[in-house]
């Protein structure tokens, strides 16, 4: 047998060489067209993201006010009387007979 003058492993490393760089191009171009052409894209998800932290916020919001009402419907249930004429006292600027009210002026 002849020792191997090595062109045909050459042409296989270059070979190999190429077949790499086609898969890593067609990787690079699967993954531009999955972040900015197919739906969701990058900037969906971006988009999704700051309505989620609004959302957050909102929810955080009404857990206040729904905790505030619980507060006001237990006082409610316990006072039923304080709390009608405080209401009424404060919001429908009612007095009782013979009271009188003196405005201070800041």
């Amino acid at each position: 047998m002849e020792p191997s003058s090595g062109e045909g492993k050459n042409f296989q490393n270059s070979f190999h060489k190429k077949l790499f760089l086609l898969f890593f191009f067609l990787l690079l171009i699967n993954t531009f067209v999955n972040l900015f052409i197919t739906k969701p894209n990058i900037f969906d998800l971006l988009r999704l993201s700051k309505l989620n932290r609004k959302m957050d916020e909102k929810i955080k919001k009404e857990i206040k006010e729904n905790l505030r009402l619980k507060a006001l419907y237990e006082e409610i249930r316990k006072n039923p009387k304080e709390v009608k004429e405080r209401f009424i006292r404060e919001y429908l600027f009612k007095i009782k007979g013979g009271e009188k009210i003196y405005i201070i002026e800041r």
